[in-house]
């Protein structure tokens, strides 16, 4: 494996009105795969972008929409391994995705993203897949 894709650190809920800590998870989860593709500051088009999956199939996924504008939404619709496309979900600006398979056979064989503005000034993303 050529390269390596790991989120560390702290999962916890608190009730503010207590103070109490209610779930507390140490995230150390991380995925080796032989190609990555990433970007830190990625145009997203209202008519469709396609993103290149690494590998012909993509088993860490983190993605960003790095829009600072409420309504500069990203539509994520993904195909996973040996099925049909399906839209995930929308991302608002300053949403985040982070997607992680175990198993090498399943994971995403195709991504595209929709911005919900214009085509011609589009939204921005980063984002990270290996495969």
């Amino acid at each position: 494996m050529a390269v390596t894709a790991s989120v560390k650190g702290n999962l916890t809920l608190s009730d503010n009105l207590t103070g109490s800590t209610t779930f507390s998870k140490v995230l150390n989860s991380a995925y080796a795969g032989d190609l990555s593709s990433f970007a830190q500051s990625f145009p997203v088009l209202s008519t469709g972008t396609t993103i290149a999956v690494p590998n012909s199939s993509c088993q860490f996924l983190y993605l960003r929409n790095l829009a600072a504008t409420s309504g500069q939404n990203v539509t994520i619709t993904w195909t996973p391994t040996g099925a049909v496309a399906e839209t995930v979900f929308t991302l608002s600006p300053g949403s985040i995705i982070i997607f992680s398979e175990s198993d090498a056979v399943n994971g995403i064989s195709a991504l595209t993203l929709t911005a919900s503005g214009t085509t011609t000034v589009g939204t921005t993303v980063e984002f990270l897949l290996v495969g």
